[in-house]
């Protein structure tokens, strides 16, 4: 057998390199890995600058070495959450605006409007500050249980939704329903999210623990700095999650009211009687755990419920066009 010439055994070397650089390095220099990382330097650098930075927030340096070392699957991830994971970038960064807004906060008028559509509920008070009084001077057993339950749900709100399209996002890889379904979805929660992100900044509105410690007195950066979150609503859970939030002033719509709405909407005709009953009763949890913790009035989620049932009309519109 004739031994191999030194120009083909140069060659044969020279073409494994080749390659090995095609598959190491080419496709980490692909855009997509380039727009993600930029994405995650700029936002952490503006929080940085803007001293707005949480700890949480360092969790985003995840997305780097995943970007960076996945596939056309990483591609796809990336590209079908971007609606979601824009909303969320957006949303925290509302934070930065919430001073420009003080002056336009709206305070007594979604308190008389409580007032008067369901004031009878609570003897003439407003619902949610009559249920904050019973939980801050009730300690009994009943109290506790309904305190932590009403954390327990109102906590959920950050992660069921999500949790609910990664599960279709992950089944879509083998049933074209389950991707056409989380297609819909995040077109659906998109609409929603940043209609709610444009009526907060038209319309900002006061919850009702903002009534409960300033009264009517109109939000400004020196009372805002002072407040007292363990006066104005019930566990330390809910008032960790209040001080940490980005918008203290975006009562209407109740995203909390309208999450739920969405998801009864978009899955009536996906899922058995028995699971929709379950989804409607998650629902009912969550608008009653917002106004025992003195979150928002009812009115706010009847506002969110609106805002929801008008995103999933279009959503509609949108997929038949």
């Amino acid at each position: 057998m004739a031994r191999p010439s030194l120009y083909s055994v140069v060659q044969t070397d020279l073409t494994g390199i080749h390659l090995a650089t095609e598959v190491f390095i080419k496709p980490r220099t692909q855009s997509w890995r380039i727009t993600v990382c930029a994405i995650v330097g700029a936002y952490l650098a503006l929080g940085v600058a803007t001293n707005s930075l949480r700890s949480y927030h360092w969790f985003m340096l995840l997305a780097v070495p995943f970007s960076v070392l996945s596939g056309e699957r990483g591609r796809q991830f990336f590209v079908d959450w971007s609606p979601l994971f824009a909303f969320w970038l957006v949303y925290d960064r509302l934070r930065l605006i919430q001073p420009f807004l003080y002056s336009r906060v709206a305070v007594s008028q979604p308190f008389e409007l409580e007032c008067w559509a369901f004031g009878w509920m609570a003897s003439g008070a407003v619902p949610a500050h009559a249920a904050h009084a019973w939980l801050a001077s009730s300690t009994s057993a009943q109290a506790v249980i309904v305190r932590w339950l009403a954390q327990a749900t109102y906590f959920s709100h950050l992660f069921f939704v999500p949790s609910l399209i990664c599960v279709l996002w992950l089944t879509g890889r083998r049933s074209e329903h389950s991707r056409e379904l989380f297609k819909q979805f995040v077109r659906a929660f998109t609409i929603l999210n940043f209609g709610a992100i444009a009526i907060y900044l038209l319309l900002p509105v006061a919850p009702p623990w903002w009534v409960t410690l300033s009264g009517m007195e109109q939000p400004t950066i020196e009372n805002v700095a002072q407040v007292n979150m363990t006066a104005a609503m019930s566990g330390a859970l809910i008032q960790g999650m209040i001080r940490n939030a980005s918008q203290w002033f975006a009562a209407v719509p109740s995203l909390h009211g309208a999450y739920p709405v969405m998801l009864v909407l978009l899955l009536r005709r996906e899922v058995s009687p028995l699971v929709l009953t379950g989804v409607v009763l998650y629902g009912a949890a969550m608008w009653c755990a917002t106004v025992v913790l003195n979150q928002h009035y009812i009115v706010d989620l009847m506002a969110g419920a609106a805002v929801a049932t008008s995103a999933w009309w279009i959503e509609r519109r949108f997929k038949k066009a």
